[in-house]
Order: C-alpha cells, then structure tokens, then sequence
C-alpha cells in the first residue's frame, strides 16, 4: 500500500522540479577573442598581422555588434569588410563594407551590422559563414580574417 503513495509523491515532486525550471536567456549570443589572422586568408597569408574580435549578436534587434583590434598589418588598412556567406576555407563577397575605421597598422574599431533577413539571413550567421577581413595595399585581396562563428 506505501509503494503506490510512494510512487505519486515522487511524481508530484518531479512535476514540481520541471515546473520551476528557469529558461535559459538566449536572445543575445557572444563570443571575445576571436583570433583574426593570415592564417584564415584564403589563400593563407605569412603576415606577421593579427588581431582579435569581440561580437555579440541580439536576437531580438537583429543586431550584430562587434570590436576588432588589429596591429603589426604590412601596411595601412585600405579596406576592412564582411563577406558571406562562406564558411571557413571559402571565398565570398562583401555584405557590409565599413567606413570610419583608423587605417594605421595598428588600431580599434567598433561598430554594428544589421541582419536583414534578405541580403544577410540570421540562419546563415549563426552556422558561421560570415567573416571579417581587413585589406592592406601589399594585400589587396585580405591580410587578415576572422571567421564570425557561435558555439553550437
């Protein structure tokens, strides 16, 4: 006869448990670090040049923003882009050209990117075939790229 109470009291306390549950936030998505170097160039690049990037995504503004820093670049920056889609290894073309950025060798820049959901499709960003690189007169094709990826 305990064996049935025993049995509903077990149940009630794991609907209870799975009730109280919390969901976990995930409207904005981020990653610091991101390595942006030659290495990642297709064709790869012996540039000494590197970087990193900070980005974050909101899901709900559709909104990407990012911070990349960059230094010991052969030469002054004539051209720092978005490209997509492509994953990893791959080519493609400019979705989001930038203006405003310090052209030095060395330098910071920070801005946003929105995704439409035409031209840049959220799906598409999430499985990491965007990519930032930066252009140099030496390395008019990209010196430097950082592949825009989240943890799965």
């Amino acid at each position: 006869m305990r064996l049935p109470r025993l049995t509903i009291a077990i149940t009630i306390v794991s609907l209870v448990f799975a009730s109280c549950k919390q969901d976990v936030d995930v409207t904005i998505l981020s990653k610091k670090g991101v390595a942006v170097d030659g290495s990642q160039e297709v064709p790869a690049k012996s540039s000494a040049g590197n970087g990193t990037m900070d980005y974050s995504y909101n899901r709900t503004t559709r909104t990407l923003s990012y911070t990349v820093k960059w230094n010991s670049l052969t030469g002054t920056v004539v051209g720092m882009h978005i490209h997509g889609t492509a994953l990893r290894g791959f080519n493609a073309g400019i979705v989001q050209n930038f203006s405003g950025y310090p052209t030095g060798v060395t330098g910071t820049f920070t801005g946003t990117f929105l995704v439409d959901g035409v031209a840049v499709k959220e799906e598409d960003l999430l499985r990491g075939a965007y990519y930032l690189n930066i252009h140099t007169q030496l390395n008019p094709g990209g010196e430097i790229r950082g592949q825009i990826e989240f943890d799965k």
